[in-house]
């Protein structure tokens, strides 16, 4: 990528950073790649250069990337918890680092505890502040959730687009995220019902039976699953469907769930 396309970046961007970019720039274009330089770091996310061929296999890449920019700025403007972009130029964009994925805490044996937990609850809290303001992610999966262990912010909006906002999105949204942590825990945990319950704390109140209707519609998808386990045994994504499914319809049976 040439640096003759300009860097557009914050004012109080450290210089020894904004060089750092300038030299991820010139070198082989990768889709996303952290830089640090002057004790602090981004992530840099560039545009996918595909050939037809790739563009036929993985889709429309650039509309994902001009999604996730235009989320991160939309989102930002709300007040709405993602991630700052710090500089951008035409096929590229740089976000702050924000802390350390959830999905990688929940993996780790040795990060669990309270803190597990609460960063669990942000995650939900933060979609549900997206629900609030009206806004759908499309996508929440729980690897695209920073902690810095006091908040919880969005750093992947690929799905993201403006006007979509209905109440069966945001529902689907809820099964998507607690769909992604059941495909790492692979049983109920507490950190899947904290992040139900910093949801529902925050989301708007008649959004939980969309949440319910939507999961006892798709009750169909579970069935499918099973079958499916039968020749993809080790498939956590596969497994997680059933998991989710039974999982939110208990939920909805108990009126203990807050």
């Amino acid at each position: 990528m040439s640096l003759e396309r300009p860097i557009n970046a914050d004012p109080d961007l450290p210089a020894p950073l904004r060089a750092a970019l300038e030299a991820a720039l010139q070198g082989p274009p990768q889709r996303v790649q952290r830089v640090a330089a002057g004790g602090r770091a981004v992530w840099l996310k560039q545009a996918e250069q595909l050939s037809l061929r790739w563009r036929l296999q993985k889709g429309d890449t650039r509309r994902a990337f001009d999604a996730d920019r235009e989320g991160l700025h939309d989102l930002e403007a709300l007040g709405l918890p993602v991630a700052h972009v710090v500089a951008e130029g035409r096929d590229f964009f740089a976000t702050d680092e924000v802390g350390v994925q959830i999905a990688h805490l929940l993996r780790t044996p040795d990060l669990g505890g309270p803190g597990r937990i609460a960063a669990c609850r942000a995650a939900g809290a933060a979609l549900g502040a997206l629900h609030r303001a009206g806004v759908a992610h499309g996508r929440p999966s729980i690897r695209d959730i920073c902690w810095d262990g006091q908040a919880a912010r969005f750093i992947d909006l690929e799905r993201y687009r403006r006007g979509q906002g209905s109440q069966a999105a945001m529902a689907l949204d809820v099964l998507i995220l607690m769909h992604s942590m059941f495909a790492i825990t692979r049983a109920p945990a507490p950190e899947i019902d904290a992040a139900l319950q910093g949801w529902r704390a925050v989301a708007p109140t008649g959004l939980w039976p969309a949440v319910l209707h939507r999961a006892a519609r798709a009750r169909w998808l579970g069935w499918i699953a099973r079958l499916a386990l039968r020749l993809r045994p080790r498939s956590r994504e596969l497994g997680a469907i059933p998991l989710v499914l039974d999982w939110i319809d208990r939920q909805g049976r108990d009126t203990a769930t807050p």
